[in-house]
């Protein structure tokens, strides 16, 4: 909750000195929502460690996925401490230069399947107008990909498409970008 608090005052100051304050609740979800993630992402690792899984095997992949979910639900703080005392990171940046940048990063590579996964929520979210219709036709459960769909709707709602959303992996790193150019979007 602090760190939430923490972020929004900091995603604040960073649009009020950028003169983009009306940007504040689509950038506050969207950042959230892949912060969110990336934090899951690492408490995944943690589970397919200590359940003696490899998170790169198919197999082991689809097998550790079953029970993740509860167990990440059941065991919250045991996952939360762990991933305070662990090199799992995430790191938050924000820049302007006619373009606002955020970057949300973390030091794990996502596998071939998650990255397949994101590629599927962000083609599936082209086909909705609206996020009511999203929300009525996807499933809501922890997992099933709303956030991704959701942030991209969010930029429609600004004039912008699933472009503007990108993740990269490289050097043991997975990095969620969204960029807003100042000169190409309708205001809200």
């Amino acid at each position: 909750r602090d760190i939430e608090e923490n972020f929004q005052r900091v995603l604040t100051v960073f649009l009020t000195e950028c003169d983009q304050t009306h940007l504040f609740n689509c950038l506050s979800y969207c950042t959230l929502e892949l912060l969110a993630n990336a934090n899951k992402a690492n408490a995944k690792r943690l589970y397919f460690k200590e359940q003696n899984l490899n998170i790169e095997n198919e197999k082991d992949y689809s097998s550790g996925m079953e029970n993740f979910k509860a167990a990440l639900s059941g065991n919250k703080i045991h996952y939360m401490t762990e991933l305070e005392t662990s090199i799992l990171e995430i790191h938050l940046f924000l820049t302007n230069d006619d373009v606002i940048t955020v970057k949300v990063s973390n030091n794990t590579q996502v596998t071939p399947f998650e990255y397949q996964r994101i590629q599927e929520k962000i083609a599936m979210a082209k086909q909705y107008d609206s996020m009511e219709a999203a929300l009525t036709c996807v499933d809501q459960t922890e997992g099933s990909g709303l956030g991704l769909i959701i942030i991209v709707l969010m930029l429609k709602e600004l004039g912008l498409d699933e472009t503007h959303l990108k993740f990269d992996i490289s050097n043991n790193e997975t990095v969620a970008t969204i960029e807003i150019p100042l000169d190409s979007y309708a205001e809200l």
